[in-house]
């Protein structure tokens, strides 16, 4: 993902309003209708597109623990949807 920690932050708590973020955690277990999700990412090095242009990045892993396809798919969905950003 393309994202500072602080951005990444945001866009999860707009997928988890009742979550709680400690500075630099970087690990969350969000509750599903069956399970959890476990949320995690580290920092990897910028991306530079240009010589002008850098680029965060993160690495974000996603397990779900007692979730079937079907719920897994479901939450996939609301991810894609809070961390959708604008552009053109």
């Amino acid at each position: 993902m393309s994202a500072t920690p602080s951005e990444f932050y945001r866009s999860l708590r707009a997928l988890a309003p009742e979550l709680s973020v400690a500075d630099g955690q970087s690990e969350f277990a969000l509750p599903t209708s069956e399970g959890q999700a476990k949320i995690s990412y580290r920092v990897l090095p910028p991306r530079r597109v240009t010589g002008l242009l850098s680029l965060p990045q993160l690495e974000v892993l996603i397990d779900f623990d007692g979730v079937d396809e079907s719920g897994q798919q479901a939450f996939m969905r609301g991810f894609d949807l809070a961390f959708r950003r604008g552009g053109g």
